[in-house]
Order: structure tokens, then sequence, then C-alpha cells
């Protein structure tokens, strides 16, 4: 097995899945496990995260939000997938729409708002995705779930079409964004550009491009895409452990008072989920607090203060190099 562990952002290009993306990586450089966080549409172009061996073990507490697109809307055609992909199934006249009702509709989706997520989408209902029902003709009833919107602005008005900029939460499906702003607008859209440029912490800066991952076939060449999980992880608090409570961790055992000092603990709340990290600086676990921090002090010195959720192997090269 290829020990890469860590994350790659793929800047994903138009006219391939996501996990078109994983099988890639996981065929060219001969990595085990692979898999990525947030699908994009086939259409869809941008961020998308790749974790790769250890780093599958990190999913669950990787910041997620805020997801920020870049996108282009149609007026005047509603399609069956609510993107260029699908059919034209209803159009209205929209050259007497005027820019401010543009604007107008727009602030009208900032906030909490509620949205039915669309047939064609990767949802599963009783351990099957929608999109496998929609392309057969069936339409079942969805929720509505609730979402925020953050930010949304408008970068160009050139009637029939719409660009536009999005910051929102995770689960927010563009695609349905674009129909309801045409419902609002009174004359139907559709998708017909999906770029995303942030997925939580993860941007188009760090992102390696499609042409490059195709010029690479070493996992060694990934080196300078890499982001090491220490660096994943960064928004988790720190507990670095000495040798004799790295093994104890490393073969998932609790932590109790006696093993830490206080006066190198971070500041945290009891139930909280912590990095524990080796006098080297590696990745050992991810830890979660029984006790807060201030409780420590005072506490019996058998008393359980960390829980191991996810211990890693020892680090390979890629996490402490300095690659990221």
């Amino acid at each position: 097995m290829t020990g890469i562990d860590g994350l790659l952002i793929v800047d994903k290009p138009e006219g391939i899945t996501s996990m078109g993306v994983v099988r890639e990586v996981k065929r060219r450089f001969g990595i085990k496990k692979v898999g990525h966080i947030g699908t994009l549409d086939p259409f869809a172009t941008g961020v998308l995260p790749v974790v790769m061996n250890e780093g599958t073990k990190v999913v669950p507490f990787l910041e997620e939000e805020p997801k920020e697109y870049e996108a282009t809307l149609k007026l005047g055609e509603e399609t069956a997938t609510d993107d260029w992909t699908g059919e034209v199934v209803s159009r209205q006249p929209w050259e007497e729409i005027l820019p401010e009702t543009v604007h107008e509709a727009l602030r009208g989706f900032l906030g909490k708002i509620h949205q039915t997520p669309p047939m064609f989408s990767a949802i599963k209902v009783q351990g099957r995705p929608l999109y496998r029902l929609a392309r057969k003709g069936i339409e079942i009833e969805r929720k509505e779930r609730e979402i925020t919107i953050f930010e949304l602005s408008i970068n160009a008005i050139r009637l029939p079409h719409v660009d536009f900029r999005v910051s929102c939460s995770k689960g927010t499906y563009i695609r349905t964004l674009a129909k309801d702003l045409g419902k609002k607008i009174g004359c139907g859209a559709h998708l017909l550009r999906l770029r995303r440029i942030r997925s939580g912490p993860f941007t188009l800066d760090r992102s390696i491009s499609w042409e490059t991952l195709q010029t690479l076939s070493k996992s060694a060449d990934l080196g300078p895409w890499v982001i090491t999980l220490k660096e994943a992880l960064k928004g988790l608090p720190e507990v670095i452990g000495n040798e004799r409570l790295v093994r104890k961790v490393r073969v998932g055992q609790e932590m109790v008072v006696r093993d830490l000092s206080s006066r190198d603990l971070p500041a945290f709340e009891k139930g909280v989920c912590l990095q524990m990290t080796s006098s080297e600086g590696g990745l050992v676990a991810i830890v979660k607090s029984v006790i807060r921090d201030t409780d420590v002090g005072a506490a019996d010195p058998e008393t359980v203060a960390f829980r191991p959720l996810r211990v890693f192997r020892a680090e390979n090269r890629f996490q402490n190099e300095g690659y990221a």
C-alpha cells in the first residue's frame, strides 16, 4: 500500500463525476483507500477534497462550511434536472425582466430558508439514490430541508444570463436555488454553470489541476499538494503527548487525569473533540473530552479525561516534511 496520508484538493473538471476523480487518484497512484468530501455534479467544476488512506478517518471531524460557489443561471427555461444537462420542460418570456427585479429576488433568499432537494440527487430513500428513480421517470415526495445562505451577490447580469456568487451551508443545492430564483423572478430558470471555490477551509489556492494530475505517476509527486492530517484538523485544540502517552493512546486506551499536565493543556469544554499529537508533531489521535480543562486540577487522578475516537498509525514522510 502506498503510504501517503492526507488530503488532496482537486480542481475537478467538467464532465467527470466525483467518484471518477476518486478512481483516477486510486488507480494512478496505487493508493488503497481514497474517498471524497462533498459531491460535485458531473457538469460542475472546482474544489473537490479527496482523502487518502489515514485521511479517510478525519472526514467526520473536518469543517465543511461554508461552501462557496460561482454560478450562472439562465432565465426563461426550466429543465428536468434544474441544470443545462436536462430536457427543457418549461419556457417563459424573460425579455421584460429588469435587473432590479433580479436583485430584489436574490435578497429574499438570504439567511435561513427551506429547500426541497431535487429528484436528480444522491439522497437515498430506502437505500436507493433519488437520481435512479428520476431516470425512470419516477418522482416521489421529498421533505424540505432548512439551509442557510450566508451571502448571495450578483457578479453580472447579461440577460437572460445572471452570474452570481453564493456562500451557503452544507447540503445546499445550487441547482435548486437557481430554479427557485427563477420562480421568484417570474420566468423560471436553470443552472448553466457551477464552480465550487471553497469547501470549509479548502480553497482553489491549494488545489491541483486535473491537467497537472494527469502528468504525475508516483505518489511522491503529489507532495507539494498534500495537506497533512494535522493541518486539516487545525481548527481542533491540540494536546501534545509524551512517548508514554502516545503508546497508550495508540492501543486505544483512555487518558486519565494523572496522565496530563494541566499547564500544557489548551482550553476545552466537556464533550468536544481535540487532536492529540506527538512531541515530534505528528497526529496520533482524535480524542473526545470527558471533563473540562478547568476541572483537571481538582479531579481524582483516575478520572477519565479523554477517550480516543480515531487513532492514526505512526506518521509517514508526508506528515512532517513541510509539504503543507
